[in-house]
């Protein structure tokens, strides 16, 4: 298949404290030696932090890509080196077209000047003649919603603003290739919506997506590759649910050493797993099958009727379900300095997402914080997305539960 990016033993490499200094001769004179350093693929020598160490993977063309990594992982110097806002110190990266890149909000913009004239400014400066930016003008300004905001200067923009600006412009000058990363983190979910079902209609037309997101609801939905970049250096290239899969995995285990360390309460989590109905330790359910969540806990003293309270959500704001002992008074009058809860969930009618479980014990007179409420663990439902026409926007942004229906239409 051919690609419309791919990485060759990339490396980049920061130098402490900024760019040693050079005399402008030298640099000259030196030019020359580094331009066919990178042409070979040469790393030039550096004692500054390595964010990418020798990275290979294809982004194929034409298809949604899925970028994932822990934070500091090397994703965003990546999509900078695709953008050409940076280059690579070592290795070979080749990229096929035009790239439009949304990697921050208020990327590219300038903002002394109003929305239309960034309109202008950024088709400008990636080649577009101005018969055809004015071509496109209309349905940006339509697509971004700012009305008689488009006049003002953006430095007055909202955040959300100039999302809105971005990623419009970005994704309607016809880029080869479109980078976004991150974007979907800020705005209302409306126009979130809009976003996802405008990166899949460019997927349609033959345009290559790279896409970063915390929000792996969009990022399932969308994508039908991706590679996992882990400390630098490439953790699994394969399929989306391949590589989220993984990184749902590795994140999990992380979670049991670091997060649940950092829990100062009378109560303390020591670890959390998500069982299948064999009793196998699992992170990915379909909506038919129970899943058992196991939470182990430790207190420097036994513990009165302490009321355990799990809730489930697909990372956006409010709880999805919530499981608590307080409303079914299932609290158990003691427990010692070490206990053990489980809880069997029968089914998990939620649509093809991942999940975020969360916890927190709450005491005897039900109002008293024994831990507080925090991320424990995550799963993924694995299902297909429906053929509809919204079937792809749906899944990533709608409602997550999934009741049973049938439509009857009659005239």
């Amino acid at each position: 298949m051919p690609y419309a990016v791919k990485f060759e033993d990339v490396s980049k490499q920061f130098r402490k404290g900024g760019a040693q200094y050079e005399h402008f001769g030298t640099r000259v004179l030196s030019a020359p030696r580094r331009s066919l350093k990178r042409l070979r693929g040469q790393q030039e020598p550096s004692n500054g932090k390595l964010a990418l160490d020798r990275v290979s993977f294809e982004v194929p063309e034409g298809e949604a890509f899925a970028l994932v990594g822990p934070n500091g992982a090397g994703k965003s110097t990546a999509l900078r080196l695709v953008s050409r806002i940076s280059q690579p110190t070592g290795g070979i990266l080749r990229v096929k077209g035009r790239v439009g890149a949304l990697i921050e909000v208020g990327s590219g913009m300038h903002f002394e000047l109003t929305g239309r004239e960034n309109i202008w400014l950024y088709g400008s400066i990636i080649g577009l003649s101005r018969a055809d930016i004015r071509s496109r003008f209309d349905a940006i300004i339509e697509f971004s919603e700012l009305g008689d905001a488009i006049d003002t200067q953006v430095k007055y923009y909202s955040t959300g603003m100039q999302l809105r600006l971005g990623f419009s412009v970005a994704s309607y000058l016809q880029p080869d290739i479109f980078v976004v990363d991150e974007a979907l983190a800020v705005g209302d979910v409306n126009f979130q919506a809009k976003c996802v079902d405008r990166m899949a209609g460019l997927v349609k037309e033959g345009t290559t997506l790279i896409f970063v997101s915390h929000q792996l609801a969009a990022m399932e939905a969308l994508c039908t590759s991706g590679v996992m970049i882990d400390q630098g250096r490439v953790a699994i290239e394969g399929s989306a649910k391949e590589v989220l899969t993984h990184y749902i995995a590795t994140m999990e285990s992380r979670r049991d050493i670091v997060d649940l360390a950092n829990n100062d309460g009378r109560v303390r989590i020591v670890s959390a797993t998500c069982h299948a109905a064999d009793g196998s330790e699992s992170n990915v359910f379909t909506a038919e099958e129970p899943m058992e969540i196991r939470l182990r806990f430790e207190s420097d003293e036994p513990i009165q009727e302490p009321h355990v309270v799990i809730g489930i959500t697909d990372g956006r704001p409010g709880g999805l379900i919530e499981i608590s002992m307080l409303d079914d008074a299932s609290a158990p009058a003691t427990v010692g300095r070490e206990f053990e809860v489980r809880c069997l969930i029968e089914s998990l009618p939620l649509r093809p997402r991942i999940y975020e479980i969360w916890c927190d014990v709450i005491g005897q007179d039900g109002y008293g914080t024994l831990m507080k409420w925090m991320e424990i663990a995550g799963f993924r439902i694995d299902a297909s997305i429906g053929e509809g026409k919204k079937a792809i926007v749906n899944a990533a942004t709608a409602g997550a539960v999934l009741v049973n229906y049938q439509w009857d239409v009659r005239t």
